[in-house]
C-alpha cells in the first residue's frame, strides 16, 4: 500500500485498514462533520498551504458540489486507517483574560508582538537551542540564539515596543502562551483575540514535571487547576517556576470569526470545539480528518470525527493528539484535566492510496 500521498512521513508507523462500523459511534451526522470539516480547509488560499495533507486537492471539485447522501458518500470514497501506535490525548482550549492596553494599574506583566530580529532558521542549525529552526539576527548578519523567557521576563525585549497587551497575572500570560491563543477582554468592555506568531526556539519544559520535582505538586497530580492553586499559594515562587520553561511565545491579533468559533489555527481556518485536533504534522497532515475515540473527564467515553486542523511544540508522535475544547473558564476545566488514552483513525481517500 503507498502512503507517500497521505502525508504521513513516517511510513514505518503501522496503520491498519478498518470498516466504519468497527468504529464506535459512527453515523450519518459524523459523515457530515467530517465533510463540513474538509470544506473549510478547500479553498486555494487554505489547501495549498504547507504541511495540508496533500490529497486535498483530489476531492475539492467533488467537494464543492452538493452532496444528497453524506454517510453513502464518505463510506464509498474514504477508508478509515487505523494507527496502531498507542495514542494519547491531551486537551486546550482558549483562555479569556482580562488585560489593558497599557501599562497601568495592576496590569504589569507584558505580552509581546513577533520581534523583527527573529527569524526562522532553514536548514535547522545545532548551534541554536531546541529544534534550531528560531534564531536572533544581528545587525551584522550573524544568527545566535534568542534571549529565553528568564532573560524577556528580565527585560531583553525593553525599549522596542513590542508590548501587545498587559496582564495582571503573570500566570494568565504563561497558560495564554501554552495554549497559543486568547481572548482578551479590555476595561473598556472590548475584546480582541490574539495567536501564535513565533518563539525563541528554547525547548519547552512542563512546569507541571518542574513543581513535582521541586515539591510544590504530589506526583501525578499536576493539572492546569492545581499548578495555578500552588502557584497562587506560593507567589514568591512563580518568577521561578515559569522561568523553568525557557520558550517564550509571540503573538499577533488573528480576526475573529464569530463568537462560535474559535482561534485561527496553524492549519488557516477557525477552531471548531470538540472537532479541531492538534498533532505532529511530521506524521498526519493538516486537513486530515481522525477519528478519536476516548474518555473526557467528567462526562466519560468520548468518539467522534476531529480534523487535524493545529500542532504544537508538545505534541509529538504519530498517535498524539490536542484536542480543541472551546473558550473560557468552562472548557479550561476539561482541558486542564484531559490526559487520555485515546485511539486515532485516519480517514483518507480511497484515491490516494492507489
Amino acid at each position: 500500500m503507498r502512503r507517500s500521498g497521505l502525508h504521513l512521513n513516517d511510513s514505518a508507523t503501522a496503520r491498519t485498514a478498518v470498516a466504519f462500523a468497527d468504529l464506535p459511534g459512527w453515523d450519518a451526522a459524523e459523515a457530515e462533520a467530517l465533510l463540513n470539516g474538509l470544506a473549510r480547509h478547500l479553498p486555494p488560499a487554505v489547501r495549498e498551504r504547507p504541511h495540508q495533507a496533500r490529497w486535498l486537492g483530489l476531492l475539492a471539485d467533488r467537494l464543492a458540489r452538493p452532496i444528497r447522501a453524506p454517510r453513502a458518500f464518505v463510506e464509498e470514497t474514504f477508508v478509515p486507517l487505523r494507527i496502531e501506535a498507542p495514542g494519547f490525548l491531551t486537551g486546550y482550549y482558549e483562555p479569556m483574560i482580562r488585560a489593558s492596553r497599557v501599562r497601568e494599574g495592576a496590569f504589569q506583566t507584558p505580552l509581546y508582538r513577533r520581534p523583527p530580529d527573529l527569524v526562522r532558521v532553514t536548514p535547522p542549525r545545532a548551534d541554536l537551542p531546541g529544534d534550531g529552526t528560531f534564531a536572533r539576527r544581528l545587525a551584522d548578519g550573524r544568527l545566535v540564539p534568542y534571549p529565553d523567557r528568564g532573560a524577556i521576563a528580565a527585560g531583553a525585549l525593553d525599549g522596542m515596543g513590542l508590548e501587545l497587551a498587559f496582564f495582571a497575572d503573570p500566570v494568565d500570560a504563561f497558560f495564554a502562551q501554552i495554549q497559543g491563543s486568547a481572548r482578551l477582554v479590555f476595561p473598556d468592555g472590548s475584546e480582541t483575540r490574539i495567536g501564535y506568531h513565533g518563539k525563541t526556539g528554547h525547548p519547552y519544559t512542563a512546569i507541571g514535571r518542574v513543581m513535582i520535582d521541586r515539591g510544590l505538586l504530589p506526583d501525578g497530580g499536576a493539572t492546569m487547576q492545581t499548578i495555578r492553586a500552588a502557584l497562587a499559594a506560593a507567589p514568591e515562587r512563580i518568577a521561578e517556576i515559569l522561568g523553568a520553561n525557557h520558550s517564550y511565545v509571540f503573538f499577533r491579533e488573528r480576526p475573529s470569526m464569530g463568537p462560535e468559533a474559535g482561534p485561527i489555527a496553524g492549519g488557516g481556518v477557525p477552531l471548531i470545539p470538540m472537532r479541531s485536533l492538534a498533532v505532529d504534522r511530521a506524521h498526519i497532515g493538516l486537513g486530515t480528518p481522525v477519528f478519536v475515540e476516548t474518555t473526557l473527564p467528567r462526562s466519560g467515553p468520548h468518539n467522534g470525527i476531529t480534523i487535524a486542523e493545529d500542532t504544537g511544540s508538545a505534541i509529538v508522535g504519530p498517535a498524539r493528539g490536542d484536542l480543541f475544547i472551546g473558550s473560557g473558564d468552562a472548557a479550561g476545566a476539561i482541558a486542564g484535566e484531559l490526559k487520555s488514552a485515546a485511539r486515532l483513525t485516519l480517514i483518507v481517500p480511497r484515491r490516494a492510496l492507489v
